[in-house]
């Protein structure tokens, strides 16, 4: 390879790098807590507290899957419970885990919204909060699904 062949090369990988995943970038996370983001249901969570969100969720294989998120901070702990119930699926149909979460910033559409990580660096599941106080689930690459909606839990 020539040496201006490389370093097109290189020019052309280093700008389809930078293109990708602009369309919900995470940028540093906001410094007034759980709710960041403005609207009903979006003011920070007070420590020693904790919010809750629930709804069904799409699911392929059966009627959907009912979900439940609360979210609490004890001090500079911030804990997780996530409750999943599949509707009309075959086997077991619920399942629990809890585990730690983190709050960031993503920007959505042109919008930043606070986040929620749960289970950073282990498979992790990326929520972010609109001004209507509902959690939407990002997918594996941190972006919205075409049918966001679909994808949101209500605050309790």
């Amino acid at each position: 390879m020539t040496p201006n062949r490389g370093i097109l090369l290189l020019a052309v990988l280093l700008l389809a790098a930078c293109q990708r995943g602009q369309e919900a970038a995470p940028v540093a996370a906001d410094a007034r807590g759980l709710g960041s983001a403005s609207g009903p249901g979006a003011e920070p969570l007070a420590d020693g507290s904790e919010r809750i969100w629930s709804g069904v969720l799409p699911c392929s294989d059966c009627a959907g899957v009912d979900t439940r998120l609360v979210l609490r901070i004890d001090g500079a702990r911030r804990r997780f419970e996530l409750t999943e119930t599949y509707i009309g699926g075959p086997g077991e149909t619920r399942f629990s885990r809890s585990g730690e979460w983190i709050e960031g910033v993503h920007v959505v559409d042109g919008e930043s919204l606070a986040s929620y990580t749960l289970d950073p660096g282990a498979g992790a599941q990326i929520f972010v909060l609109r001004p209507d106080g509902a959690l939407e689930l990002l997918d594996a690459e941190g972006r919205p699904s075409a049918q966001a909606v679909d994808y949101r839990l209500q605050r309790l």
